[in-house]
């Protein structure tokens, strides 16, 4: 049986038992300017795709809306991809709330701070302090949560590409268009733009020595408590899989200038459209933060697909998101073959085209 994963980096640590499945979500009002997402058909519903990522991966059909989160040209959230991963692995997952403008119709929790993160052009991205309570609250529930175990962590939030930019460029490291984005035409020169106008708002001089005060002004909700997450899950001997793209270097930054030992104990796992992306620059970007820890990416093809919406993966379109990348190396490494896999994420689209989701929502 020919694998259909590839370790790009490092050593990757082996994932005993049965792992524990967090997706966390988030809005930020960054992801309505025109132009920086396309995870949503216009730029004011991306602030709803957080809430129908997760009711679709939990229920199977989106609850606040009638048509799952697509790109403008009808592309297909990988929360179809992650879906079937999951329902193949069969592991217990968890949907968090850091933030989203449309909560959940799903059983969730909801971290207490947790609020919408601010347009980053104003340099006032949430109000001051708020960053450190979400890490110290996100931080709580991985030390209730994370107890000696296996770890994976997705993310929803439009948008994230754009602040996690932000976030990695004001603490001092290069990534300038170094991040992906889920068009096959990246925007580098907007989110230049944004980013620069939101140092100016801010006040912001990089490299900025303390983290709190720099997601407060430049960052979201989201990537701040995916590392308090990891700081509590760490805390309680858990190993950490960041199952994302280029958003989650901004993550590992946050933790190496919080000097978290990272070595050994987290890893990315994505897709090979993140890794092998000519806009992008996930190896380059991981190996200037934390070239400790190991990428590991899913290689499967779905150019074999029938379907026009599924080929459109491989020409660019989406390429991560909701954990996707990490649930199917996950499943790559558990044995599963690929064309079993394949096989299942196409029936899966079948259904939504015969529950009616499609013909309005999905190519």
């Amino acid at each position: 049986m020919a694998s259909w994963f590839k370790v790009y980096n490092g050593v990757v640590f082996e994932v005993k038992g049965s792992p524990l499945f967090l997706i966390f979500i988030a809005s930020t009002m960054t992801s309505t300017i025109p132009g920086i997402s396309v995870a949503g058909p216009t730029p004011e519903a991306t602030l709803f795709t957080p809430a129908l990522d997760v009711e679709y991966l939990v229920t199977g059909r989106p609850l606040s809306s009638n048509s799952i989160p697509v790109t403008p040209t009808g592309i297909p959230t990988p929360a179809l991809l992650s879906r079937v991963a999951l329902n193949l692995l069969g592991i217990p997952f968890l949907v968090v709330d850091a933030g989203s403008y449309v909560k959940p119709k799903v059983p969730h929790v909801r971290l207490p701070s947790a609020i919408v993160g601010g347009d980053i052009r104003s340099g006032r991205a949430l109000p001051r302090g708020r960053s450190r309570e979400l890490f110290e609250e996100s931080m709580t529930l991985g030390l209730m949560l994370a107890r000696n175990t296996n770890v994976v962590i997705g993310e929803s939030m439009p948008g994230g590409t754009t602040t996690a930019m932000a976030i990695m460029e004001a603490l001092g490291y290069s990534a300038r268009g170094r991040v992906s984005s889920a068009s096959p035409v990246n925007p580098h020169e907007l989110k230049v733009r944004v980013v620069e106008e939101g140092f100016r708002n801010a006040g912001l001089k990089p490299p900025a020595g303390d983290v709190f005060e720099v997601v407060d002004a430049v960052g979201d909700p989201l990537h701040i408590s995916i590392a308090g997450f990891v700081v509590g899950a760490l805390r309680n001997n858990s190993r950490v899989i960041l199952a994302g793209g280029t958003q989650m270097c901004s993550v590992l930054a946050i933790l190496k200038r919080l000097n978290v030992r990272v070595e050994g104990a987290v890893s990315i796992a994505t897709t090979r459209w993140i890794v092998e992306d000519k806009q992008s620059d996930i190896r380059g970007l991981l190996a200037d933060i934390a070239p400790e820890v190991g990428l590991i990416a899913t290689t499967i093809d779905l150019g074999k697909s029938k379907y026009d919406g599924l080929r459109a993966y491989e020409q660019g379109y989406v390429k991560e998101g909701v954990g996707a990348g990490g649930l199917l190396t996950l499943a790559a490494l558990k044995g599963y073959d690929e064309g079993e896999v394949l096989k299942l994420i196409e029936e899966e689209y079948e259904r939504l085209m015969r529950i009616g989701l499609s013909r309005q929502s999905v190519l």
